[in-house]
């Protein structure tokens, strides 16, 4: 069976193909095989996006909190479509990728379940709504940008080793590194063109596993119109297995998973290093117990061009297979 996100896709896909008309909107039957009528991806002349459900007959209205970032309106039942039905609309352009991941997940969920759509959506939305939030808030700049970094790289590991890749990012206890397996991988990702710098938190983030490598991965970007958003990455980590809620289990308060559609980076260096003996920077593993007594809150920045040479992109691949 294919995933909900292939299938939304390749609805869409079709809808593009003829474009509609004031007069008929073209629509795609999305519902479950014992029910394809039951949910409908609907594409009007404005070209705005809406997801249509039936509401059984027994089930009371749902009221979705999705505020004004994609509305909800009710269909009246007809001759034609015997029950009410509710239309969730998706305006912004800006938030199609967006929409289309949660219609993705809603659609993976009615077959893993075999509840109705609407249930579903109801489910669904409620997951995702301080996330939808976000959108239209103010997030820290910095977080976003270090967010983009890891879920890069998370995608970059996915690519290479498959879905289960998941279970090597942000160990749900908090691991200090960003990507922790047999190996660990610190990732920093920073902006700008002058003396590349990037933070340091904490004595532990540069100690190595015991026994094992660390390497601190670097990525320099930049803002571009031609550039990705988190919302497009997490829409490919959909599409390769990894669905939201997957993602969303791994993040907390001071670091949570946004569903930003706005901001685009684009990668211009990538910055590879071993962290060894001969790499700079504070380590626990190097001071006794007494130097680090009282000691909360350690940050500091790190100068990269005063750490040895970056190892040569070639090692990427190797490394993210070994992890």
């Amino acid at each position: 069976m294919s995933s909900g996100h292939s299938r939304v896709e390749a609805a869409l896909e079709a809808l593009l193909d003829s474009d509609p008309t004031l007069e008929i909107s073209k629509t795609r039957r999305l519902g479950p095989d014992w029910n394809m009528r039951e949910a409908l991806l609907v594409r009007d002349h404005q070209d705005h996006l809406s997801l249509v459900v039936e509401r059984p007959e027994h089930a009371p209205r749902i009221e979705p909190h999705l505020g004004d970032t994609m509305p909800i309106t009710w269909i009246a039942a007809s001759t034609d479509s015997p029950l009410e039905r509710m239309m969730i609309g998706c305006p912004d352009r800006g938030l199609r990728t967006t929409f289309l991941s949660l219609i993705g997940e809603v659609l993976d969920r009615v077959d893993a379940t075999h509840n109705s759509v609407y249930i579903e959506v109801s489910k669904v939305v409620e997951d995702w709504r301080r996330v939808l939030e976000t959108v239209r808030t103010s997030t820290s700049r910095t977080i976003l940008i270090g967010l983009f970094g890891e879920l890069t790289i998370l995608r970059d590991l996915v690519t290479q080793r498959g879905s289960g890749a998941i279970d090597f990012w942000r160990g749900p206890d908090g691991h200090r590194h960003d990507f922790f397996g047999t190996n660990a991988i610190e990732v920093k990702t920073y902006r700008g063109t002058g003396s590349p710098r990037v933070s340091i938190h904490g004595a532990h983030q540069l100690d190595p596993p015991v026994g094992n490598e660390l390497h601190l991965i670097s990525l320099r970007v930049e803002e571009s119109a031609e550039g990705e958003t988190l919302a497009d990455i997490i829409h490919d980590l959909a599409l390769a297995g990894v669905n939201y809620s997957s993602l969303s289990g791994r993040t907390d308060g001071e670091e949570p998973l946004v569903l930003d559609a706005r901001l685009r980076l684009v990668v211009m260096d990538r910055r590879i290093h071993a962290v060894d003996e001969t790499f700079p920077g504070i380590r626990a593993s190097r001071l006794d117990e007494k130097s680090l007594k009282g000691v909360d809150r350690l940050s500091y920045q790190l100068l990269l061009d005063a750490c040895p040479e970056p190892l040569d992109a070639s090692a990427y691949v190797r490394i993210l297979g070994d992890l």
